[in-house]
């Protein structure tokens, strides 16, 4: 009688490992659009147009692509200054899916991402104050300046079925900024994909996702 129990949960373990070695390699796929990306575009100064497709492989690994627009149209609380910039960007990574039952439609994955945009932007501000003459002013608009950037990302997230092929899902996103090539007349307030020019923030995605 002591035997069965540990007898029975050996099998469920062998189970599972069957399960996941006998899955095909190719399970389909997904296609996803992130919907907090555009309300934050539609409320805020600054947002992203994106979507993106990932691959089922055995229930596991999600090989996935990420692409979209980002969009700024913002004034600095502190300097005044405006920047402005619309742009395309792409994210390349994975996922890894850690629930137990590899065929659940219900999965927590971890993943990265690189993510790169080349663009360019505007920057004018009100007229600035000469200091050697006073009274004097000049303007400031800088326009159509160049730059690229590329950034790595480490991902955390949850996804659940809703209703036959439609899932909704979140991640929350670590992001470090890799390379940015610099302006000496002055740097985008806003990195197209990546978010506040910084060296490493926060984010995240709410997903709507669909089963292909």
């Amino acid at each position: 009688m002591l035997i069965m129990p540990q007898a029975k949960a050996d099998l469920n373990g062998f189970k599972f490992k069957v399960e996941s070695d006998t899955l095909p390699l190719i399970m389909g796929g997904q296609a996803f659009f992130n919907l907090a990306g555009a309300v934050l575009w539609q409320t805020n100064d600054y947002g992203e147009l994106e979507g993106g497709a990932r691959l089922n492989m055995r229930g596991k690994y999600f090989p996935t692509v990420e692409a979209g627009l980002g969009i700024c149209d913002k004034t600095d609380d502190e300097t005044d200054l405006h920047c402005k910039a619309t742009a395309p960007f792409i994210r390349l990574g994975c996922d890894y899916n850690f629930s137990r039952i590899k065929t659940s439609p219900n999965r927590i994955y971890g993943g990265f991402r690189l993510g790169y945009t080349t663009y360019k932007y505007d920057l004018d501000s009100p007229d600035l104050h000469d200091p050697y003459w006073p009274g004097s002013t000049f303007p400031l608009q800088l326009k159509s300046m160049s730059s690229n950037a590329l950034w790595a990302e480490f991902v955390f997230g949850l996804e659940t079925k809703i209703w036959r092929n439609f899932h909704v899902g979140w991640t929350a996103r670590y992001k470090h900024r890799i390379h940015q090539k610099e302006n000496n007349a002055g740097n985008s307030f806003y990195i197209p994909g990546y978010g506040k020019n910084k060296g490493h923030l926060f984010t995240g995605t709410f997903n709507l996702v669909f089963d292909i």
